[in-house]
């Protein structure tokens, strides 16, 4: 701002010096090429750039612009940034926009707020709604399944406001989107929590809910991984939004380009994320209840699986009466043992991820899929340190088996 109006007066004028010595001070804080970079004030909000949310108006290359901006700094720190002098607009709402899915994705991934307000108190999924709401559907079912709600002057919408902005969507045309916004669980990702028809296998899948049938209280769903597609009433359902731990599938940037990964099971998912959190040192937020339980099922997998003379996860010390032999037909890799959880490199997981057998060609006994099974029952503890710990020693076993 001080620079601007430099521009636009003379040296001659008395403010000119004032205005100055001010740039000089800003400078000497920040440094002469502090534009393009966050300034963070006491309110601990992070100022986004104007270049950033003009590239996503123009329609340039927004997404490189974003991932730029976003590398020069903690990317968890930069993700909620807003530009004041757009309205408070933000990463997200600006992703939303320019429909750029991978990149909306990404931001979620990495702690973006779903219900983030511009300047006049939406949300972005009521600013979307708003305004040509049929253009964005599927923006639109991605941020239900995320967890957004509609926001309108700063505050969640009630019963009786939504209905209207439902009717005002009805009128416009876009029933589809009205029928979403309308419904409990519209658009919003689901656990099956029970199955009709003898359908025990569906239990505990997740599922993308769709158009709700009014006439019969049910729900148009898509199963996710299988994508196969059933009716089922509201009390089958439970919502169950996707979170950074648990999104199902991943959008990872590397050299400023989004690269998305697709899975075949939650498990392997949850695995996935949690061998990148133990590999970059992240640490997710602790349930005191959920790590005793976390701590209970790992000992209970680990004596199941015949392994209960591994480390405890939260000692050095082995626990009392390990064995002194490796169990039958299994030759442990000390020198893996010792390296510990931290030294597990990539390549090792990868060899784990191939299934290889033993050279005998009697096979190793625990192949990729059985390894992400038996994640899923400490992932479901919901104490990911824990979990990341069985997955390793899971594969240091596989591969001290594997060869």
């Amino acid at each position: 701002m001080t620079q601007c109006a430099m521009k636009n007066i003379d040296k001659s004028d008395p403010r000119y010096d004032k205005y100055a010595q001010e740039v000089k001070q800003f400078e000497a804080e920040y440094g002469e090429d502090w534009e393009g970079t966050a300034i963070e004030y006491d309110d601990d909000c992070v100022s986004l750039p104007s270049y950033v949310v003009e590239a996503a108006a123009r329609g340039e290359n927004f997404r490189t612009t974003t991932l730029q901006w976003l590398g020069k700094g903690n990317i968890k720190d930069r993700v909620n940034a807003k530009c004041e002098s757009a309205g408070n607009t933000g990463l997200l709402f600006s992703a939303a926009v320019t429909k750029d899915y991978d990149l909306m994705t990404f931001l979620l991934l990495n702690g973006a707020d779903m219900n983030i307000m511009i300047s006049i108190g939406y949300s972005v999924l009521s600013a979307l709604i708003g305004n040509d709401s049929w253009s964005h559907l599927t923006t639109i079912r991605l941020l239900l399944s995320w967890g957004a709600e509609v926001f309108v002057e700063g505050s969640r919408t009630n019963s009786q406001e939504l209905k209207q902005l439902v009717v005002q969507m009805i009128m416009e045309g876009n029933v589809t989107v009205a029928n979403l916004i309308s419904s409990e669980l519209g658009g919003r990702r689901c656990k099956i929590v029970s199955a009709p028809d003898n359908r025990d296998d569906l239990v505990g899948k997740t599922c993308v809910v769709g158009r709700h049938i009014k006439n019969s209280s049910q729900y148009e769903v898509t199963v996710e991984f299988t994508n196969e597609l059933l009716v089922l009433g509201v009390d089958n359902l439970e919502r169950f939004d996707r979170t950074p731990q648990d999104p199902g599938y991943f959008v990872e940037c590397k050299n400023n380009k989004l690269i998305r990964r697709d899975f075949e099971s939650n498990e392997e998912c949850r695995a996935f994320i949690a061998s990148l959190c133990a590999d970059e040192g992240g640490l997710a937020e602790v349930d005191p209840e959920a790590e005793a339980k976390a701590e209970q099922a790992a000992a209970n997998l680990l004596a199941e699986l015949g392994l209960d003379d591994l480390e405890d996860p939260s000692s050095n010390a082995p626990k009392k009466g390990a064995r002194s032999a490796p169990p039958a037909g299994k030759k442990r890799n000390a020198g893996a043992r010792r390296r510990g959880v931290s030294e597990v490199s990539r390549v090792e997981r990868m060899k784990c991820q191939k299934g290889r057998g033993r050279k005998d060609g009697s096979g190793s006994g625990l192949n990729n899929l059985a390894l992400m099974r038996l994640m899923a029952t400490v992932l479901d503890s919901s104490y990911l340190p824990t979990a990341t710990y069985i997955y390793h020693h899971l594969v240091i076993i596989f591969n001290a088996a594997a060869y």
